[in-house]
């Protein structure tokens, strides 16, 4: 099988939305090894419905899963193969298929896309748009001047909101300061929010913070 249809055959098994959630989840695992428990709570899904969709990431070198203990029934540790080749352009499709479903604030904020290295739309913004009081953004800028800009521009996508744009601008160095803490409500933020824009910034930057 060539490259590209290999890559084809993974595409196609991302966009089934349970794979998808499991693969991105244990990306967005930074402060602890993801286990089939913990994506199956997180997830809401039965333990056997993500074995099972493990297993498929598995036989095309996406994740390892690695026993923890001896037995037959083992607990297994999950990690993304970063070894593979496709695995990045694999997670960069997985959130890009994520981002669709935000539809409006791709819109919205699609001023700020050349302005950050990658946003983060997370809160109760993604439960609720009614009931939410605000919209809670982080952007991760390492553009010179890249503060200023961005915020510029939030001040003039906040007169098109009726709900209040509450943005959080770092360098990268200071969020991954920030992960490291660990602030728990930045790490929620990773773990549950959508990424917007920048979705290979954002995995090279998962990527060398679990290095």
């Amino acid at each position: 099988m060539s490259v590209n249809q290999e890559l084809m055959t993974i595409n196609q098994m991302i966009i089934q939305n349970s794979t998808q959630k499991i693969l991105t989840s244990t990306l967005r695992y930074v402060s602890s090894i993801p286990t089939i428990a913990m994506l199956a709570e997180d997830l809401k899904m039965t333990h056997v419905g993500v074995w099972k969709a493990l297993k498929r990431l598995e036989s095309e070198n996406i994740v390892i899963l690695k026993p923890i203990g001896g037995k037959k029934n083992s607990i297994y540790s999950i990690y993304i193969n970063w070894e593979n080749p496709l695995v990045e352009k694999t997670l960069n499709l997985a959130l890009e298929h994520e981002a669709t479903y935000q539809r409006r604030w791709l819109v919205n904020f699609d001023d700020l896309k050349n302005s950050v290295d990658f946003l983060i739309l997370y809160g109760s913004i993604l439960v609720s748009q009614q009931k939410a009081n605000d919209i809670d953004i982080i952007g991760v800028v390492s553009k010179k001047g890249g503060f200023n800009e961005i915020n510029s521009k939030i001040e003039k996508i906040q007169k098109t909101q009726l709900k209040k744009i509450h943005a959080i601008n770092f360098s990268p160095e200071e969020f991954r300061e920030e992960i490291k803490k660990p602030n728990i409500a930045f790490i929620d933020a990773l773990k549950n929010g959508v990424i917007l824009f920048g979705q290979d910034k954002f995995i090279k930057f998962i990527r060398e913070l679990k290095i």
